[in-house]
């Protein structure tokens, strides 16, 4: 904001009177008030912000202060902002915050609202006072700081949901699938490795290769951010939708024990088509290619059902980390979901029946149907708030 003409009677009185105490003091005007303000294009509360509090802190203030606009997509001003919170004790993290003269923090649209005007005229006035001196700059901090602030909130939440994922019932029922056609065609311990370890590999780079491809359509919507917003709204309707069946499903099964009373699950054509390339891949005289076309085609099919649980945990973390931690934070997610993949093969190597597998994944249904419910419901709240 440029120093000139004031349409607002406090700025013009605030302004004569910075210019009479220069005159008498003889010390140079002083300057602005700084606001720092971090924000997410579309975001809601940032919408908000930009209509309402923006135009009047321009109309009330012109002259007096300046807005610096973060733009927190880029880590540069991710960087920034974990600067300001670690200097000025603030844990919690916000869609937008405000920060004046350094020293003052707004979290939150309501914060903002109530607080800024308030701030601002506390900041102007102490200006009058001829001992006053500019506060410090806080200085920019370094992308390992970010980085190491993201990773805190955000590791957590995504070896859960890669560790859930994995315990789906759609990828265990698909293990179970595959020992179990091991034994009827005959084929030794051995060739269960032979098999299940490129198995696993296919698992782990296709289900890898489809994040990927997911992630980057999401950052491709970074700049429409009211098309992100609809997507992020429609899929929040959606988990809920999903949450109720789920719960709904943990309900039925608990009372009838019946697999039709499921109506979460994997659909009926994509479960014959998994059985009919297991199949095939079993009959094969190489084992190795075998299992890793294998994994690569039941993974493909498999995430018709697990996708439930990918892709809101994709958007979560395409929304609140940049495209480098993005990236990595998938790799660590595809490696919990294959996690029971592989204890489940080690286990079968060492005697670990499929009809065992079978009666420890029919006992956990209820259980699991009631964890899937939940996380769908906090993704929803998440994606809303």
């Amino acid at each position: 904001m440029k120093r000139g003409s004031c349409k607002n009677p406090l700025a013009t009185i605030l302004l004569l009177a910075f210019a009479a105490v220069g005159r008498c003091a003889e010390v140079p005007e002083p300057p602005p008030v700084m606001i720092d303000y971090f924000y997410e294009p579309g975001c809601p509360e940032c919408l908000q912000i930009e209509g309402e509090i923006v135009p009047m802190l321009k109309m009330r203030y012109e002259g007096l202060c300046t807005l610096r606009r973060h733009d927190i997509r880029f880590t540069s001003n991710v960087v920034t902002l974990v600067r300001y919170q670690e200097t000025l004790g603030v844990s919690d993290n916000t869609p937008v915050s405000m920060f004046v003269d350094y020293s003052r923090p707004l979290l939150g649209l309501k914060a903002i609202r109530e607080g800024l005007f308030s701030s601002v005229d506390e900041c102007v006035v102490q200006r009058l006072d001829p001992e006053w001196t500019p506060p410090a700059p806080i200085e920019a901090g370094k992308l390992e700081d970010a980085q190491s602030r993201v990773s805190g909130f955000a590791i957590g939440a995504v070896l859960a949901a890669g560790l859930f994922d994995g315990l789906n019932p759609c990828a265990i029922a698909t293990l179970v699938l595959f020992v179990s056609l091991l034994v009827v065609y005959g084929r030794k311990r051995g060739a269960l490795l032979l098999m299940g370890v490129p198995f696993c590999i296919g698992s782990f780079a296709t289900y890898t290769a489809i994040g990927f491809g997911l992630l980057a359509c999401l950052h491709s919507l970074d700049g429409f951010p009211l098309v992100r917003r609809s997507i992020e709204v429609i899929l929040a309707v959606g988990l809920m939708a999903l949450a109720f069946l789920s719960f709904r499903d943990a309900v039925r099964y608990a009372q009838s024990h019946d697999a039709d009373a499921v109506l979460v699950k994997l659909p009926s054509w994509a479960e014959r088509w998994i059985h009919l390339v297991a199949r095939r891949g079993v009959k094969s005289h190489h084992l190795v290619l075998a299992g890793l076309g294998t994994g690569i085609a039941v993974t493909g099919l498999e995430a018709v059902c697990t996708g439930q649980v990918y892709v809101p945990a994709l958007v979560v973390v395409a929304g609140s980390t940049d495209g480098a931690v993005a990236w990595r934070l998938l790799l660590l997610y595809n490696t919990m979901f294959i996690l029971p993949l592989v204890a489940a093969l080690v286990l079968a190597r060492f005697g670990l029946t499929s009809e065992t597998m079978v009666r420890w994944s029919k006992r956990n249904v209820p259980f699991s149907k009631t964890l899937l419910g939940l996380f769908f419901l906090a993704v929803a709240v998440y994606l809303l708030i």
